[in-house]
């Protein structure tokens, strides 16, 4: 029996779609076969070679008479493939033993993150981990952790506020309630962090988070005054004690979970010092340079491994062997010293993925379930200023996608009619496929997505098409409204001309829009950033939502690997190795008028029609359950918000720029005043 199992565990065993199309010519003329695919794409097959499909296409053979056009149609067929092992290949009777066994896996994603989103990457890597046999438990404590906390401080009022936002008969007044309960609690209680639940988003940085190896180790030192450190010794480690697990896998994404991961580790491992502990998530990618520090090496007192790339295969190999040095992708600490593993040789194909598995013992804050998908790893586009792909085994390369098909399938298998696809951007021809794919399967599946603004968006037809195959909301990155800035950021294929025109045509099709917008990138006057104002005046009525930001100069990024603005800016010396971002100071002006000009753009949200109400229903999983005109009822009812801080020194600093960069004498006394003027830049 042990023999069987440890063969079968060597083998993946699967039902795939799939048609082997040889080249055929019977013009004489050696002609290629030329296969062409719903999205557009086409492959040549050269004489005496075939190529193997997975999705329905059109075969072209050239015959005497000319071309003959064949539909093909892919055939469901098993398909029995060995594992790629490579961490146990010297050792394969060992390897073998382990794999019979069957592991016991606990992963945790813990807080702070957006709590109206669940994780895709410890979903996916459950699902994958089962496939294999082992025992997988999934905490997602970004949710069951900040409930806890707030709880702690008001459970009648914060139980009575998750009870509407979770209701779906909940009206605008009810969810309001419940968005001013979140911010009171979470602004009164007493920490030495910053810690606020506002509108759309859960803020927190640790006192210890500095961007230094030196503070992140005192945090564990004092662990015991950190804000989750009772929730983590109450809830987490109790769990962790009964389930006993060979591997503890902790998911940090960005900086709002860095300490309070490092500080769950570390309670982790005290605990329980046989169980391999193993760091994963995009933030290790993005530090990588932090790894050949010596002062590195001591993190290794409080995990054992950490997994700097996709986690698909690391984590597998971790599994099996419970050895850091038999896993690619991974760092670990070998003879005092960080060793560095090399990356994964062949990277996962996103066809052979299973379906997430959404178990993680709590539900997003929406009355729906709607599931995350991560279906291409890359963005193609590779712009100048953005590494959000770093953690990908083909990082800048060519992409790795599923294809419709499978995408389909895994919505059809999760039960659920409305996701959230977190692929850096999901092109047209993707989406247009997949909504053929979800046709042919009879379901009426919708979703929300990262969108490159093309020219194919100013006609009206491409977005009526894309609302027809399911897309009803989209994330677009206009970013400047500068045509010689989006060149120097490689971003050719935005026309800001055409930006008005775009939004108007998704908004009159019934697709939501979520807009990017970034003031300061070196080399472009600040001035470009106050036009913004009036262009939000003039198409804000087809815009839902508005993200402000300044520029980031991106560990790991095109311009902070090439070095490309160091004319520009001046790179300040690299100290905070535990950072995301590079700090640098712009040469031509001062960072507080960048944070001017991005704080007059925040006060342009904020008189935005959408922002109370986006604010109130946040993020697409909830908004997307009520169309634009029911959206525009209920911002009505709501009172105004807010006014930025320091509005008053901010509009002083906003006359300042306009004199320095266009020499035009100014005085700008209010907001108003401001707008007014950026319609004379439009």
């Amino acid at each position: 029996m042990v023999a069987i199992v440890c063969v079968l565990n060597f083998l993946n065993v699967e039902v795939v779609y799939a048609e082997t199309i040889h080249q055929r010519d019977s013009s004489g003329r050696h002609a290629e076969t030329i296969l062409l695919f719903p999205d557009g794409k086409s492959i040549s097959i050269p004489e005496g070679e075939s190529y193997t499909v997975h999705q329905p296409c059109t075969a072209s053979y050239r015959m005497e008479s000319g071309w003959h056009h064949v539909p093909v149609k892919p055939k469901p067929r098993v398909k029995i493939t060995i594992k790629q092992m490579k961490a146990i290949r010297k050792e394969p009777v060992l390897g073998a033993m382990m794999l019979a066994q069957r592991r016991k896996v606990m992963l945790n994603y813990p807080p702070v993150s957006s709590v109206w989103h669940l994780p895709t990457g410890i979903a996916q890597l459950a699902a994958i981990l089962h496939s294999d046999g082992h025992e997988v438990v999934q905490r997602y404590g970004h949710i069951l952790g900040l409930e806890y906390v707030l709880k702690g401080y008001d459970r009648v009022g914060i139980t009575h506020a998750l009870a509407a936002v979770r209701n779906p008969h909940s009206d605008i007044n009810a969810l309001y309630n419940a968005r001013m309960t979140f911010e009171r609690v979470s602004n009164g209680i007493a920490t030495q962090d910053k810690f606020v639940v506002a509108r759309n988003n859960v803020s927190y940085v640790s006192s210890y988070y500095d961007g230094t190896i030196e503070r992140a180790l005192e945090a564990v030192r004092n662990r015991e005054q950190h804000l989750w450190y009772d929730y983590f010794t109450e809830v987490e480690l109790p769990l962790a004690r009964d389930f006993k697990p060979d591997l503890y896998g902790v998911s940090v994404a960005d900086e709002r979970q860095f300490i309070q991961g490092l500080i769950l580790a570390s309670m982790v491992k005290d605990e329980l010092p046989d169980c391999l502990v193993v760091f994963g998530g995009n933030f290790w990618s993005r530090v990588t340079n932090a790894f050949q520090l010596p002062e590195f090496a001591q993190f290794f007192n409080h995990c054992d491994a950490i997994v700097y790339r996709e986690g698909f295969q690391p984590l597998r190999q971790l599994a099996a062997t419970l050895n850091p040095a038999h896993a690619s992708g991974v760092a670990w600490r070998k003879n005092g010293e960080v060793a560095v593993n090399p990356a994964t040789q062949s990277p996962t194909d996103f066809e052979t993925l299973p379906m997430p598995d959404f178990d993680g013992g709590a539900t997003q804050w929406s009355p729906d379930f709607v599931p995350s998908l991560y279906t291409m790893s890359n963005c193609p586009m590779a712009c100048g200023f953005c590494a959000i792909a770093a953690g990908s085994d083909t990082f800048l390369g060519k992409p790795r996608s599923m294809t419709p098909r499978r995408i389909a399938e895994h919505m059809a298998n999760l039960g659920s009619i409305r996701f959230e696809i977190f692929d850096e951007t999901f092109p047209i021809p993707r989406q247009l496929a997949l909504g053929k794919e979800l046709k042919r399967i009879g379901l009426p599946a919708t979703w929300d997505c990262y969108l490159t603004v093309t020219n194919d968006l100013a006609n009206p037809e491409t977005c009526e098409k894309l609302y027809e195959a399911g897309c009803r909301n989209v994330q677009l990155g206009l970013e400047t409204l500068s045509p010689d800035t989006l060149l120097r950021e490689h971003k050719q294929w935005n026309t800001p001309k055409d930006y008005g025109e775009v939004l108007a045509n998704l908004k009159a099709a019934g697709i939501q829009t979520h807009v990017f917008l970034i003031v300061g990138i070196p080399g472009e006057p600040l001035h470009w950033g106050l036009k913004w104002t009036a262009f939000l005046e003039q198409y804000g009525d087809s815009i839902l939502t508005i993200k402000s930001g300044r520029y980031r100069l991106t560990r790991h990024s095109p311009e902070e690997r090439g070095e490309t603005h160091n004319q520009l800016i001046e790179v300040m010396p690299d100290t905070k190795p535990l950072h995301l971002n590079r700090d640098f100071r712009h040469l031509s002006t001062s960072n507080k008028k960048v944070d001017a000009t991005r704080d007059i753009l925040e006060q342009a949200c904020r008189r935005h029609w959408a922002y109370g109400v986006t604010s109130t229903i946040p993020w697409w999983v909830n908004r997307g359950r009520y169309s634009w005109d029911e959206l525009k009822r209920m911002a009505h009812v709501l009172p105004p918000e807010q006014d930025v801080r320091h509005l008053g020194n901010v509009i002083v600093r906003a006359s300042t720029i306009v004199r320095e960069e266009l020499k035009r004498e100014v005085s700008f006394s209010d907001f108003d005043d401001v707008v007014t003027f950026a319609r004379t830049l439009l």
